[in-house]
Order: C-alpha cells, then structure tokens, then sequence
C-alpha cells in the first residue's frame, strides 16, 4: 500500500469488532494523528474478522454502551474507503456511513435493529444515511429494522462496489487507493469539500463553492505539474501543495 495511505484497522473480531469505549477512543487517536499528518491523501478503515462492527451480544447494556465515534471519522479533510470485510450493524454502519466510499464482500450485510430494542441511532445514522440513499430507503431500513444484503446495498447506493470471486475486496481496495492517490491530493480534498458542504447548500450556493475552490486549485503546485505532466505525456508527479 502506499506510504501515503493510512489504514486504520478495527481488531476485536471477538466481539465482532463492537465499539465500546476503548475501541472509540483509539479511533479517535488514530484520526487526530491522520489530521496532522500532511503527507496522507487517503485513509483506509478495515477490520480483522468475519464482521466489520456489529451490535453487541449481551443483555441489552452493551448495545448502550457503543460510543459515538463516526463524527471523527467525518470530519477527516482527506478521502476515507470503507472496506466492509462482513455485516455492518447499528453503530457499526454507522461508523461506515461516515466513510467517502464504501465496498464490501458479497455476503455482507447492513442494517439498524435499534428501534425493536428500544434504541435509536445515536452516531448520526438518522442523517447520513437519507443523505446517501434518500428519506425512503432509509425509513424502510430504520423503521423495519431489516438488514440488507450487497446485492440490495450497491442498488440503492448504500455501497460503491461489491467484491467477487474474480476482485477480492483486498485488491479492490488497492485499485481504488491507486486510482484516488494518483490524483492530485488537494484537488482529492476540495472534492470532498466541495460534495460535503454543498449537500447541505443551495444549488446556487453550491455552485459559487465550487467555483471558489477551483480558484484555489489554480493557484496550486499540483495544478501547474498536472498540465505539464499533461503536455510532456508522462505520469503527474503531486505533491499536495
């Protein structure tokens, strides 16, 4: 991989990688020292198992126990690629959801089954999920409580790719960091910018942010080697500046 990609793994598959306190608080290290890192253009969040994160085993109290965390993972500047190795419930898709894109195996599946417990999202599932495949489809999944299955998840849009026999999800997450860090890595993050607060804009005020940052990009280093590469016809060479 990259030395310019961080690959932040999630490494409790006895507990299906549930999110308990510990868990939470290193991934929250593990973002603050991503964010101050400025020669990282990609983040890669995995986890060891056959499960990404899924709910708690116990009585009740451990699925109250699951601490926020998607919020730091959100709030990373730079692209994040979800590899979903197996199930993603509760926080555990929520934590997903927090993610720029997302693939996944092929029986891996997804769901909220809070509310027969009595539990409601608490880690932002209520609205990144409507964001990313529309109010119905997520009332459908948060009022029912189903899980649903790859096939269903890449229809709606809740994944971008879905692994097979032919690209295993390790080598599909190779193509992808190839393809997002062969770009420039500031253009990477006003991307990310720019879809991310746009979301929450008007069309017109979207449109002006755009134009704003492709202003910036101008002005960059990545910008000026980008067209050279381009005239010399030979690969870019960025450096994030």
């Amino acid at each position: 991989m990259d030395t310019n990609v961080a690959t932040v793994t999630l490494n409790r598959p006895d507990n299906g990688n549930w999110i308990d306190a510990e868990m939470a608080f290193s991934l929250a290290e593990a973002c603050r020292l991503i964010s101050e890192d400025d020669n990282l253009c990609l983040v890669v969040l995995a986890a060891v198992g056959d499960a990404f994160s899924i709910e708690g085993h116990g009585d009740g109290d451990d699925e109250k126990s699951a601490e926020p965390v998607a919020r730091q993972i959100a709030a990373l500047k730079i692209p994040v690629l979800v590899a979903l190795n197996g199930n993603a419930t509760g926080p555990g898709l929520e934590l997903a959801l927090a993610g720029d894109l997302r693939i996944c195996v092929p029986s891996a599946r997804f769901g909220f089954s809070g509310l027969a417990k009595g539990i409601f999202p608490q880690d932002g599932g209520t609205q990144r999920l409507p964001r990313l495949v529309g109010p119905s489809w997520a009332r459908d999944m948060l009022l029912t409580g189903r899980l649903v299955d790859a096939a269903e998840a890449l229809a709606i849009g809740l994944v971008n790719r879905v692994a097979n026999q032919a690209i295993g999800l390790d080598k599909m997450i190779s193509e992808i960091a190839g393809q997002i860090t062969g770009g420039s890595p500031i253009g990477a993050r006003y991307a990310k910018e720019a879809v991310g607060k746009g979301m929450d804009l008007s069309l017109d005020q979207g449109l002006g942010l755009e134009a704003d940052l492709n202003v910036i990009l101008q002005s960059t280093s990545d910008r000026a080697e980008g067209l050279k590469s381009f005239i010399e016809k030979r690969g870019p060479e960025f450096t994030g500046s």
